[in-house]
């Protein structure tokens, strides 16, 4: 799990992470708005990870991923309808509802990689769209991934009392934890 990462990855890092999922691993990507550069270097979580997918000595946008550069606030219900899909039907319960705080929202390419599916999207938007998605999956040989473009609904409130935090761990109704937890148990290959 990467939460809003804010320095770029080096080369040798790149490939880490990327051979890592190639080989079996899952990776739970979280991003957040466009401008929340933390450390002030020009940088932010979607710049991080669209350079991993754009930047790397094995394969150009693996796993189907582009962090949209935008900046939105929004609760949504509309929530790819699977009753297979162990990350939003998995042993915690069903995920219901998403709440973003102040979030990206992500492009999926399926001709980059046919397995990227989206999960979750803005309000208003078909669930055939390949931008406006709010979390998504991907499988990359033996591996898996999942990204979600806001950590709101990961924070549980313990981080630094000098930033502002929106603790969304408990928010919607327990739709946040459950849908961490089910996607956590996805990657690990837990169900």
């Amino acid at each position: 799990m990467v939460d809003e990462p804010n320095i770029l990855f080096t080369t040798a890092q790149k490939t880490a992470i990327i051979n890592f999922v190639k080989n079996g691993g899952g990776l739970f990507m979280i991003a957040n708005h466009n401008g929340s550069d933390r450390n002030s270097d020009g940088k932010d979580s979607a710049a991080v990870w669209n350079n991993l997918m754009t930047s790397n000595s094995v394969q150009s946008n693996p796993f189907g991923l582009a962090v949209e550069l935008v900046n939105f606030s929004q609760t949504t219900t509309n929530i790819l309808n699977d009753a297979t899909n162990k990350i939003l039907n998995g042993s915690q319960g069903a995920v219901t509802q998403l709440k973003f705080s102040a979030g990206a929202s992500i492009k999926i390419t399926p001709s980059a990689n046919a397995s990227v599916k989206g999960l979750i999207w803005k309000t208003g938007l078909a669930k055939t769209s390949t931008t406006g998605v709010m979390c998504a999956s991907s499988t990359y040989f033996n591996g898996r991934v999942v990204l979600i473009t806001d950590s709101s609904p990961a924070d549980d409130g313990t981080g630094n009392p000098s930033d502002n935090l929106y603790p969304g761990w408990t928010e919607v109704s327990g739709n946040h934890s459950r849908l961490h937890l089910n996607a956590s148990y996805w990657l690990a290959k837990l169900q």
